[in-house]
């Protein structure tokens, strides 16, 4: 099972700041996850919900901040980090060229691998999907087997299987909704299936069906990423991924009678500041 850092270290740093991404290189995630959505001067920036106001430091009133309505430039007005090490938004190219610089750092075997999620794309036709295909081919990973689109929205995985079929796709499914259906799959829609570590403990029975590999968002509590072992799940997102990892060598040692792969600790410890933070 591989350990991916939701939104970087969110738990130990603010989300989707380069000082969480290169936390959780630091912590030996084997994968990053980041969202994605389209600003009003078409960057698309690493960012999960409709507005800022939830993240910035400064308080913003409702209505304000709206992702869609900014440029990427008065996005990096706001502080996203905290009044002590201030941070601002990222772009996808970005967190791309701090992935290619750390894919092998602090990863057993292999290479860590990249998860982006399309926000909301419909609104945009497919410009979301469109733009990400350009910044894929500028970093070279167009073709890459390690780099994973995941959705929500299964018009967006095939509106990006159109414009390259070579990018592994995951369709993530909500609580309420049924899971990656033959017909889809027949379809080429998604390559794997995604549900929530509440869904996937009620229903077990969906983990790895027909095959399918199987990613769970987001355990954070040690029952939880050892469950997630045990039953197989493919790849686990947490917003820990230096004590998921722990627990899931610890985990898997137990289960093969091996000492654990892994020492890491579940101590937070502060690391270097980072060169990408900004004042």
């Amino acid at each position: 099972m591989k350990i991916v850092a939701h939104r970087g270290a969110s738990g130990e740093r603010p989300e989707h700041t380069i000082g969480a991404y290169e936390l959780a290189v630091e912590r030996g995630a084997d994968g990053l996850e980041c969202d994605i959505r389209l600003t009003r001067d078409g960057h698309l920036v690493c960012f999960h919900d409709r507005t800022m106001e939830r993240v910035t430091v400064e308080k913003l009133g409702r209505g304000q901040g709206i992702v869609s309505t900014m440029t990427l430039a008065e996005m990096r007005e706001l502080n996203i980090g905290t009044p002590e090490e201030p941070a601002r938004v990222i772009t996808l190219a970005e967190l791309l060229e701090l992935y290619q610089d750390t894919r092998s750092q602090n990863i057993g075997e292999g290479l860590r691998e990249m998860f982006i999620e399309t926000k909301h794309p419909n609104r945009y036709g497919a410009q979301v999907e469109h733009r990400l295909h350009e910044e894929l081919q500028k970093a070279r990973l167009d073709r890459d087997p390690h780099i994973n689109l995941i959705s929500f929205s299964p018009q967006s995985l095939v509106r990006y299987k159109l414009i390259n079929p070579e990018i592994h796709r995951i369709l993530l499914r909500r609580e309420y909704q049924r899971m990656i259906h033959p017909g889809m799959e027949a379809m080429g829609v998604a390559n794997a299936h995604g549900l929530s570590i509440a869904k996937a403990r009620l229903r077990p029975d969906i983990i790895g069906r027909r095959g399918l590999s199987t990613y769970v968002w987001t355990a954070d509590k040690e029952d939880e990423v050892r469950w997630s072992a045990r039953l197989g799940v493919t790849w686990l997102a947490t917003n820990y991924p230096g004590r998921a990892r722990m627990w899931r060598d610890d985990e898997e040692a137990t289960r093969v009678g091996n000492a654990p792969r892994s020492k890491v600790t579940s101590q937070v410890r502060a690391p270097e500041r980072s060169r990408w933070l900004t004042g």
